[in-house]
C-alpha cells in the first residue's frame, strides 16, 4: 500500500512539473506528462504500474472522454456541418485504410491492422485549438471550420470505436457490422436527442439543492452509469461518458460549473496520473523504429488528404487545403485513450503498444512546429 501512494505521489508531481515545461516550450502537456511516466518507469524503475493503479486509466480515459463531449456543441458546427462531416468522415476513413495498410505490411493481421487504424483516427482536439487561439484564426472562416471538422471528427472516432469494441467484445461477425451501424447511429440519435432533453431539464432543476457540489457529483454518477451501460451492450465506457458529455453540452451550467469542476479535479489529477502511467507502461525493448516512422507518416498523410486535400471538392481555396490538412494533423489526448482501450481489449502485444504512443508524442511535437509555420507564411 505504501508503494502504491508514492508512485501515485510521484506521478502527479513529476507529471505536472514536465506537463509545465512542455507548455512553456509550446508543446502540449501531454508530452511531458508521458515523458515523466517514461522516466520514473521504465528509466529509473521507481514506479511499477500494478492492477490497483491500473484501473485508474479507465477512470482517466472516462474523465477525458466526458470533457471531449463537453466541447462537442453543435451551434458551433452548425453552418458547416454538412462540409465538416464530409471531411472529418473522408480523414478518419483514410487514416484508418493507411494505418490498416501499416498493419497488414508489418504485422499481416486484421485485428492488429484495424486497431492501428482505429487508434489513429482522431486529431487533438486541445493542441489544435490552443495553436488556433495564438494564430489569431479561432474565429476566421477557415478557422471555424477547422474547428467544426474536428469536432464531427471526434463522433467519427468514437463511433469507429464502437464498432471494433462491439466486433471484438462480442464476436460481431463483419457482415452485421451495418446493422451494428444502425443501433450505433441510433443510440447516437436518441442519446443526442431524447436524452439530452431530459438530462438537461434534470440538472436545471438541481439548483434547488443547498449544496453547491451536487452539480458537480450528479453529472459524474450520470458520467458512469452511462459508460457502465454503453459497455454492457458493447459500445465501450469511451462512447457512453463521451455522449454524457455532449448531451451535457447544452446545459445551463455546463460551461460555468461542470467543465470547471471536472477540469479540476481532471486536469489536476486523473489525466497527469493516466498520461504518467502510459508513459511507465512502454517498454523500449525492441523497438521497431520503421513502424513508428510509418505510423507517423500514414496518421499524418491521412487528415492531409482526407481533410486538406478533399476540401478543395468542398469550394477551400489551396491556401485554406493547407491550413485545414495541416491543422488536422496532431494526434493527442483522445489518440491515447483510444490506445488504452484497444490494450484492454487485448488486441495488440507491448511492442506495438509502445510504438503507437512513440507515434502519438511525435506528431503531437511535429504537427503545432508545422502549423506554426503553415499559419506564417499564409
Amino acid at each position: 500500500m505504501e508503494q502504491f501512494l508514492l508512485a501515485i505521489g510521484l506521478l502527479i508531481l513529476f507529471a505536472k512539473i514536465f506537463g509545465e515545461v512542455a507548455e512553456r516550450y509550446g508543446i502540449a502537456s501531454l508530452v511531458g506528462e508521458i515523458v515523466a511516466g517514461i522516466l520514473l518507469g521504465p528509466i529509473l524503475g521507481w514506479v511499477l504500474i500494478g492492477s490497483f493503479l491500473n484501473s485508474f486509466l479507465t477512470f482517466g480515459i472516462i474523465f477525458l472522454l466526458f470533457i471531449a463531449g463537453l466541447e462537442v456543441k453543435f451551434e458551433d458546427i452548425k453552418n458547416y456541418a454538412y462540409k465538416a462531416s464530409f471531411l472529418a468522415a473522408t480523414g478518419g476513413l483514410i487514416s484508418l485504410l493507411l494505418g490498416f495498410m501499416v498493419g497488414m505490411i508489418f504485422f499481416g493481421d486484421f485485428l492488429i491492422s484495424i486497431a492501428i487504424g482505429t487508434v489513429m483516427i482522431s486529431t487533438s482536439n486541445g493542441a489544435l485549438f490552443l495553436l488556433l487561439m495564438k494564430t489569431g484564426e479561432f474565429d476566421s472562416k477557415t478557422g471555424k471550420l477547422i474547428v467544426a471538422i474536428t469536432i464531427a471528427d471526434d463522433v467519427v472516432g468514437i463511433l469507429m470505436l464502437s464498432f471494433f469494441n462491439m466486433y471484438i467484445s462480442q464476436s460481431v461477425a463483419i457482415s452485421s457490422l451495418f446493422s451494428v451501424f444502425l443501433v450505433s447511429i441510433g443510440f447516437y440519435l436518441f442519446i443526442l436527442t431524447i436524452g439530452s432533453r431530459v438530462i438537461g431539464k434534470a440538472l436545471n432543476k438541481i439548483n434547488i439543492f443547498r449544496d453547491e457540489q451536487i452539480l458537480f457529483s450528479i453529472p459524474i454518477a450520470i458520467v458512469f452509469a452511462l459508460a457502465f451501460f454503453t459497455n454492457q451492450i458493447g459500445l465501450s465506457v469511451a462512447t457512453g461518458a463521451f455522449l454524457a458529455g455532449m448531451a451535457m453540452a447544452n446545459s445551463q451550467f455546463a460551461e460555468p460549473v461542470i467543465t470547471a469542476k471536472v477540469n479540476i479535479v481532471s486536469r489536476g489529477f486523473l489525466l497527469p496520473l493516466f498520461y504518467a502511467s502510459i508513459g511507465a507502461l512502454l517498454i523500449f525493448t525492441n523497438l521497431n523504429i520503421f513502424l513508428i516512422i510509418s505510423i507517423i507518416i500514414a496518421s499524418m498523410l491521412g487528415k492531409f488528404i482526407g481533410c486538406g486535400v478533399l476540401s478543395k471538392f468542398t469550394g477551400s481555396t489551396w491556401e485554406e487545403v493547407k491550413l485545414i490538412g495541416i491543422s488536422m494533423m496532431p494526434r493527442g489526448d483522445e489518440n491515447i485513450a483510444l490506445l488504452q482501450i484497444v490494450v484492454l481489449l487485448g488486441v495488440i502485444t507491448n511492442e506495438i503498444y509502445t510504438s503507437l504512443a512513440v507515434a502519438i508524442v511525435i506528431t503531437t511535437i511535429l504537427a503545432p512546429i508545422l502549423m506554426k509555420l503553415a499559419y506564417r507564411r499564409k
